[in-house]
């Protein structure tokens, strides 16, 4: 097995995120890697893959690079889901359905006015910013899911 990467090298020669890890730091990242699966970031897979590499750590780089992508602890990441899913609609979540519904007659009037195909990409855009990447379908799981939850 090789160690090319794990040597003292480098300007602080092995005192920053070089620095070996002991089982203590090993069962933090588990813990906190459960609290992000537990709040929905990760799926079981993800999950399983990070913890497995997480009790493999050798240094705190390992470590580190296993909460590259997940938020801080008490940042203000973890408190956005209420504003999504709760408090009074929005002129966008009231009229989403009726812009999206629009945009191809507006497609269609801009292509006839101007000649240009290109407006027909506006539709696909359009839905793109009303509903983002995921197509609002993501908040909907997480709203079915909590239904269920409360009635059992």
């Amino acid at each position: 097995m090789r160690y090319e990467n794990r040597g003292p090298e480098g300007p602080d020669k092995g005192r920053g995120i070089t620095r070996r890890v002991g089982n203590s730091e090993r069962d933090e990242a588990v813990a906190r890697l459960s609290e992000h699966w537990t709040a929905g970031r990760l799926d079981p897979g993800e999950h399983e893959l990070r913890v497995t590499r997480a009790k493999a750590a050798v240094t705190q780089a390992d470590l580190d690079a296993l909460f590259i992508d997940l938020p801080n602890p008490g940042s203000a990441l973890e408190s956005t889901g209420t504003l999504v899913t709760g408090g009074v609609p929005g002129f966008l979540d009231r009229g989403r359905d009726t812009i999206m519904a629009l945009a191809p007659f507006g497609a269609l009037a801009l292509f006839f006015t101007t000649g240009q195909w290109l407006w027909f990409l506006m539709i696909p855009v359009m839905g793109i910013l009303l509903y983002g990447p995921e197509g609002g379908r993501k908040a909907g799981r997480r709203r079915s899911r909590g239904n269920r939850n409360r009635n059992r």
